[in-house]
């Protein structure tokens, strides 16, 4: 069986490559709104996240880079995975 090609868009940031088109999906029941993941994403440049509601929330889905730091700032492990973006169909946690 012959491999498909997949062509994917790609960002360089820490020394590292990185898959973009993967956001961060949140969990509303375990996220408190600490805010430390909006935080880091913000440090980091993405700016991809903000407390929204109580609620952190992917507010600009087109900056993530997939770098997933997001999940290792949450103290709760409300986000939980990356999930692929598509501006036509955005995962429910936009």
């Amino acid at each position: 069986m012959a491999g498909k090609k997949i062509e994917t868009e790609t960002a360089e940031a820490f020394g590292r490559v990185f898959v973009k088109g993967n956001i961060p999906e949140i969990n509303p029941v375990r996220c408190m709104g600490c805010g430390h993941c909006a935080v880091l994403c913000k440090k980091l440049g993405p700016n991809v996240l903000e407390i929204k509601d109580g609620l952190a929330k992917v507010i600009r889905p087109e900056n993530c880079i997939g770098d997933g730091a997001c999940m290792l700032a949450c103290p709760t492990k409300a986000i939980f995975l990356m999930s692929k973006y598509s501006p036509g169909s955005p995962p429910s946690a936009v």
